[in-house]
């Protein structure tokens, strides 16, 4: 009798244990907004210069290359901003000077700010919510992709939170469905697919309206100081067959970028201003 009391006991026991380590795995578990809040937190720096290449190739294999000077200064919700990035054209010659503005707002509801300079017209243009789905410089990305999406931007649902490695990536990893909540968007989700070690997404599936596969988006990462940036990024429109490869280099964190930088009237006066 004392011998199975015991065991019974121990049962129990081991049954309270199993409870606990679900009700304490489920208490660890993260919402998708949860998820991508660290994503967005996890490599941040005050500010970042950077060269970035595109190599944009058709369905065909002709290729053709930009290049560009990039700035960008975190402003972590001063005056209701987020970031500021801007973007001067380097190669080819006949677009050289082209300037690209974009002001991402930390307030909810407020949509981001974009300028476009042409050095053909001379004249900075404000692009409006409708022109921001355009293709950035003929590439797969839209100008919209090249800012920071704020978190309330989206409904986010977690695809996959497993231990162990996920389908898709062949690494544990986390899997979110982001869904954007403005009609205008030419995108009816993300999937990203973010590493559970350094928190970045290292694949992203884009759909449209229809849910239809419309881009896959495959980032390598290298570390520069304390943070990864990107190093190498490829973007397929699996409809159109079009490919965009973006290179970074000369990365520098941390330079002290001056606010005048970052304003519409020093747009048309270049990079090296």
């Amino acid at each position: 009798m004392k011998k199975l009391l015991r065991l019974i006991c121990s049962m129990w026991v081991f049954i309270l244990l199993i409870q606990g380590q679900s009700i304490f795995a489920q208490a660890q578990k993260l919402s998708g907004s949860e998820i991508m809040e660290k994503v967005n937190h996890a490599n941040m720096t005050m500010d970042q210069t950077s060269i970035v290449t595109m190599i944009l190739i058709d369905a065909l294999g002709n290729e053709r290359k930009i290049v560009t000077s990039r700035f960008h200064k975190h402003y972590a919700g001063k005056e209701g901003l987020d970031s500021k990035s801007v973007f001067y054209t380097e190669h080819p010659p006949d677009q050289k000077g082209t300037g690209f503005l974009i002001w991402d707002y930390s307030v909810e509801g407020k949509p981001d700010d974009l300028w476009l300079y042409l050095p053909s017209l001379r004249s900075v243009r404000r692009m409006t919510t409708r022109d921001q789905n355009d293709s950035f410089m003929g590439s797969d990305l839209t100008f919209a992709d090249m800012g920071a999406r704020r978190i309330d931007e989206d409904e986010h649902k977690v695809i996959w939170d497993k231990p162990g490695v996920c389908k898709g990536l062949n690494e544990p990893c986390y899997v979110v469905d982001s869904f954007p909540k403005e009609n205008d968007s030419p995108y009816g989700k993300k999937r990203y697919f973010i590493s559970r070690k350094d928190w970045v997404a290292r694949k992203v599936e884009f759909y449209d309206r229809s849910l239809k596969p419309l881009k896959l988006q495959l980032t390598a990462w290298q570390k520069v100081g304390d943070v990864l940036v990107w190093k190498r990024s490829e973007i397929l429109n699996v409809q159109s067959k079009h490919k965009t490869i973006f290179e970074i280099s000369d990365v520098r964190n941390n330079t002290g970028l001056k606010d005048a930088r970052f304003s519409d009237r020093m747009l048309s006066r270049g990079a090296g201003r």
